[in-house]
């Protein structure tokens, strides 16, 4: 795709809709109308348009074919459509297939007059089966990196946007370093806290970073869905208790047989099941609040999330050791 093919309106892109229905059909009558039409593409979406021509719903074709064919189109139609207006660019609706998932979108005039659709494999270059769960997971990386490749940033304002964040992560070794120096002390007292350092912030910043990646994920497809992100946060939470008790029984158990005894391997234990828990949540809210801020929660998250999760796990684990191991 070229510059000037991002810059298309995508009216220029749009295709005629046999699948249109009627508010006042019922489901039966509605099936009835597009069985007489010559229709030989694969069936998504059908659209419910009024008597001026606005569209007004949409029906997946699932739910036609499970409902009673009595039941009226308008009882079981979703009147939340993301639709795109002719006037928007190609690019414009990359990103909203990009951002949705969805298979195709329906195309309206200021006047929300329906006047087609744009279908997902109009930007590919070759026909794949967009009902296989995997093959459509495909569409939309590809779909992904057209947006990317049209995006042509300079070496300096690539530089300029990542670089901030790169400090992000040199202040949090920094903190870190501030932090080990504050309980020299009790580093010194028993040895094995400072050998087993590395492992506690490697299993504190793994988890939390797979947090953040599900977090991009789910926020990507519904953005606009603050109930269904909660759901998906909560769900995770108990995914995070659950790996940190793992982790801390697993390393805590390992490194009694170092032979400093069974207080220092419940410290490393309780410091990894606290740090984990604390700063993988905060990796799952994080992409949230650059969403709310705007911010580009891909470039971003990242150093944000690594920061928070070395200076938070190795004040926590320092902390616990000092006020249990030092007199």
């Amino acid at each position: 795709m070229s510059q000037k093919d991002f810059a298309r309106p995508v009216l220029d892109f749009v295709n005629p809709v046999p699948t249109v229905v009627h508010p006042s059909q019922t489901i039966e009558e509605a099936l009835m109308t597009v069985r007489e039409k010559d229709i030989h593409e694969k069936i998504v979406y059908f659209y419910v348009v009024d008597d001026d021509g606005k569209l007004v719903g949409i029906v997946p074709t699932r739910r036609l074919l499970l409902r009673s064919p009595k039941t009226l189109i308008k009882e079981v139609m979703d009147t939340k459509v993301i639709c795109l207006l002719s006037t928007q660019s190609l690019k414009e609706a990359l990103s909203v297939f990009e951002t949705h998932h969805l298979l195709a979108l329906p195309v309206v005039d200021e006047e929300q007059r329906f006047l087609g659709v744009v279908d997902v494999q109009l930007y590919l270059e070759e026909s794949v089966d967009v009902v296989n769960s995997r093959r459509r997971s495909d569409i939309f990386q590809i779909i992904g990196f057209y947006l990317e490749e049209g995006k042509r940033v300079t070496t300096w304002r690539s530089y300029k946007t990542r670089m901030p964040w790169i400090f992000c992560n040199m202040f949090g070794g920094l903190a870190c370093a501030i932090i080990s120096k504050a309980f020299e002390l009790v580093l010194m007292k028993v040895i094995i806290l400072a050998m087993f350092i590395p492992l506690v912030l490697s299993l504190s910043e793994s988890i939390s970073m797979q947090s953040m990646t599900l977090s991009l994920q789910q926020l990507q497809k519904n953005s606009q869905n603050l109930g269904y992100l909660i759901r998906r946060a909560l769900r995770e939470w108990k995914t995070i208790i659950l790996l940190a008790i793992t982790c801390a029984a697993t390393v805590g158990a390992i490194s009694i047989f170092w032979g400093d005894g069974l207080l220092p391997a419940l410290i490393i234990a309780m410091g990894i099941f606290i740090s984990i828990c604390i700063t993988a949540t905060i990796a799952a809210i994080v992409p949230l609040v650059l969403h709310v801020r705007q911010w580009d929660p891909k470039v971003a998250a990242g150093p944000i999330v690594l920061t928070c999760a070395d200076v938070i796990t190795t004040a926590i684990y320092l902390t616990l050791a000092t006020w249990f191991l030092i007199p």
